[in-house]
């Protein structure tokens, strides 16, 4: 039946489930032939065996062939015999008819053997040159070429039924499939015995060694005896060791090892750093080719990587991811060789002879440049310097520019007149020590409760009455005695955090003291002292627990707190101190410096009737900076410094204070990160109290808001003496900022659109104008009002914090 190339297309379809690998690859290669002609594509990678099978045989025909139209008439021919004779080349002859008598012999000069893809590349080099060949011959050369392309049918078996495979698996399961993965790479090697003896006079046998693609080396005596290796090392926690070069009988070898890394040294850390004297090589293998070497070192390295797992991005929820300058790029693969630092002698020797070459190629392999897309993740940590540097320089010159025009303005504290003036003078620091009183009577309530003294609902209403006089008492100090703003937010501060401690201390013991299951301290909280392992309500209902509760960096109560297993070390609370004393010079220097100029320049133009909007937004600007300054000094010195020194002195364990909040694209999120006590204190004792009243969850965070705002505005108004709700509809103005970021954050997934939304409104929009917004008013107070705070009645701000 004479075929057209159409024809012979459809028939080839029909023949194709029936016809072995070996002939699909030819009919594949002289069909690509017949269609496009010459290879228009890149040789895929060796981790994707079939396809490199197929584009090497379609490149061997069309070396051979050089027309379209010649490969039409072969492929055509071709298809027309196997249709006349379809059963001969259905069925390869097994492997033993093809093996010779001496195939287990190890070829005496052999330095690798033929990898997959050339294999499969020469599956057509038998094929005849002319198409008018007879279709058994065709066939007979065919049946040849399937002992020479058995292991590479396996291999593309294997890929094809281990899709996973293809590249190297990070996490290798043996397959219970009986066929073998795909091959990477292998080669006869020299192996050191190193539990031979040595009489032939030495301790190297030629080996042949494998790679394949799920991580796994092994070694045989033969190619033909791969099937069943000697031994089998899996790559997992293993490195690779450059062992330079050995010197035998005028011959070089280049020498490599593979050994186990010891996993208290940091699997994922530089394999240079491991320990030479604790390195005990598990494989070591030897080539007389440098070429040969280096493409096993790197494979190895490669396959070494795979079982690396990448780590797990931890952020909060909210929060920006972290960013890379360029794409992402696969592991480092120098990390797990370890390169031989010093060369053998013979090495050395031929370096000295020979020197740096003229022709030495400078230009080795193709690379992208550094800041491309394709880069990969680079170190940029000078740049970072250098934006340091530009930052201090910046910031020097506009400090330097404030004290030329203003002066030092900085005043030292008379010591003497501080020494002499009665308590009387003090009522923020006297208010401090009366907060002790409501400390005693917390714990005198609550051990009244515990022995049944006290009802219920009447231990409830005297718990309730001392937490807020706890509250109270401090801003009616403040409001009546009028002491100065910063004295006065101290002292409102600590009667405010004494109030949140009470409510929790009752409610928490309420709990404790009503429910059986949740009255011990041990089955959730770890690190605990023996001691408290197994204490109960009441047993905690003590003057020692209470004070302890009182001066801990946290908000809410629990029977026992985690604790630090290494006690109290004072080199670090010295460090801190040390840190703190910084910190509060730098948050002094910079209100003095920088923002009382410009408040009192404003506040000024203002009673001078002579303020314009260009003027305002001009003194907003200059507030934008230092106040960001001053907002993250504060902080740091708080959040970090004092509360990490409490922890130190008290022995506290969890000292998660804060998360990355600088990281957040949701208003939401950084109120739920910059504070983590308020935020458990809020979530114990508000929320989900709120919740469980069957309040919507909506709601619940509108009242969270508000609890919050009138707290902001408490803190604010009582040291000031003015009642003006800045900072109250400030914090309510968030609540539709809360929906946005949220809108947008998920609107735009993986965008800084948040984050900017967040940096803008606290740092350049809501706090300076909230500062100006209290200056002025504080300023026209001082004017109306007289004096206030004790200071001299001037416009001045300054003077009177």
């Amino acid at each position: 039946m004479k075929l057209t190339f159409d024809t012979a297309v459809n028939a080839a379809k029909e023949l194709a489930p029936s016809l072995p690998n070996e002939t699909k690859l030819a009919v594949y290669s002289y069909y690509k032939c017949s269609t496009v002609g010459e290879p228009n594509v890149s040789r895929p990678g060796i981790f994707d065996p079939v396809r490199r099978a197929k584009f090497d045989g379609w490149k061997e025909a069309w070396e051979r062939l050089k027309s379209q139209d010649e490969a039409k008439a072969a492929y055509v021919k071709l298809i027309t015999d196997l249709s006349e004779d379809a059963p001969s080349s259905a069925s390869p002859p097994s492997v033993s008819e093809t093996q010779t008598s001496d195939s287990n012999a190890v070829p005496k000069s052999i330095t690798s053997a033929p990898n997959s893809a050339s294999t499969s590349s020469s599956s057509l080099s038998t094929l005849p040159d002319s198409p008018d060949s007879s279709a058994a011959a065709r066939i007979a050369s065919l049946e040849k070429e399937v002992a020479s392309l058995k292991s590479s049918i396996l291999q593309q078996q294997a890929a094809v039924k281990h899709p996973q495979c293809i590249s190297f698996r990070r996490n290798y399961m043996p397959s219970q499939d009986p066929t073998p993965p795909a091959v990477v790479t292998s080669s006869y090697l020299s192996k050191w015995r190193d539990r031979a003896i040595g009489w032939s006079g030495s301790k190297w046998g030629v080996r042949y060694v494998t790679l394949t693609s799920c991580g796994t080396l092994k070694y045989s005596a033969s190619h033909n005896s791969s099937g069943n290796p000697l031994a089998t090392l899996s790559l997992r926690h293993c490195a690779v060791k450059d062992d330079g070069i050995k010197t035998r009988r005028n011959e070089t070898f280049h020498v490599f090892s593979i050994y186990r890394r010891e996993r208290s040294g940091g699997l994922n850390s530089p394999a240079q750093e491991d320990d030479e004297d604790n390195i005990v090589p598990l494989f070591r293998f030897s080539t007389p080719q440098l070429s040969l070497k280096t493409s096993w070192m790197s494979y190895l390295t490669e396959g070494i990587a795979s079982f690396v797992e990448p780590p797990k991005e931890s952020r909060q929820k909210g929060t920006l991811a972290p960013i890379y300058f360029g794409g992402q790029v696969s592991p480092n693969m120098n990390m797990y060789a370890k390169v031989a630092e010093k060369p053998k002698a013979a090495h050395s020797k031929s370096k000295s002879l020979n020197g740096f070459q003229p022709s030495r190629p400078m230009h080795r392999n193709a690379s992208v440049s550094f800041l491309s897309e394709g880069g990969g993740n680079q170190n940029y940590r000078g740049l970072l310097n250098l934006a340091g540097i530009i930052l201090v320089v910046s910031n020097f010159r506009l400090v330097y520019e404030t004290m030329k025009k203003h002066g030092v303005l900085i005043t030292i504290p008379d010591k003497e007149e501080f020494l002499a003036a009665p308590l009387q003078d003090f009522p923020a620091h006297t208010g401090t020590l009366l907060l002790n009183v409501f400390v005693i009577c917390g714990l005198l309530i609550e051990k009244s409760l515990a022995k049944g003294r006290l009802g219920e609902r009447l231990g409830l209403l005297l718990h309730l009455l001392n937490a807020h006089l706890a509250l109270i008492v401090p801003g009616v100090i403040v409001w009546v005695f009028k002491p100065t703003p910063f004295p006065s937010a101290g002292l409102l501060m600590c009667g405010t955090i004494l109030w949140m401690k009470l409510i929790s201390y009752f409610h928490a013991n309420s709990d404790y003291r009503t429910s059986s299951l949740s009255n011990m301290a041990s089955p959730l909280v770890s690190d605990l002292d023996r001691e408290e392992e197994n204490r109960r309500y009441p047993e905690n209902i003590t003057l020692g627990n209470m004070y302890y509760f009182w001066f801990a960096p946290t908000l809410t109560y629990q029977i026992a707190f985690p604790k630090s297993k290494h006690g109290i070390r004072l080199t670090y609370i010295f460090g801190l101190l040390l840190r703190m004393s910084i910190t509060a010079a730098l948050i002094v220097f910079l209100v003095k410096q920088t923002i009382f100029p410009t408040v009192d320049k404003l506040v000024g133009s203002i009673q001078a009737g002579k303020l314009d909007p260009i003027e305002a937004a001009e003194s907003l600007v200059k507030l934008a900076i230092p106040n960001t300054y001053v907002w993250l000094l504060v902080f740091y010195f708080y959040f970090h410094l004092f509360m990490n020194l409490l922890a130190e002195i008290l022995c506290f364990g969890d000292r998660v204070f804060y998360k990355d909040w600088w990281n957040c694209t949701e208003i939401g999120s950084y109120w739920r990160l910059w504070n983590l006590p308020v935020h458990m204190w809020m979530v114990r004792h508000l929320y989900m109290p709120s919740i469980r009243a069957h309040v919507p969850p909506m709601f619940a965070n509108l009242i969270v808001f508000l609890f919050s705002a009138v707290l902001h505005e408490y803190l604010i108004s009582v040291p000031f003496h003015m009642v003006r709700l800045w900072s109250f509809l400030g914090m309510m103005g968030q609540v539709p900022l809360v929906f946005l970021t949220k809108y947008l954050d998920r609107k735009f997934k993986g965008s800084s659109v948040g984050n900017i939304i967040f940096w803008l409104t606290f740092c350049v929009l809501g706090q300076p104008c909230a500062i100006l917004l209290y200056s002025i008013d504080y300023a026209q107070l001082q004017v109306g009002g007289g004096d206030v705070g004790g200071g001299s009645g001037g416009v001045g701000v300054g003077g009177e914090l």
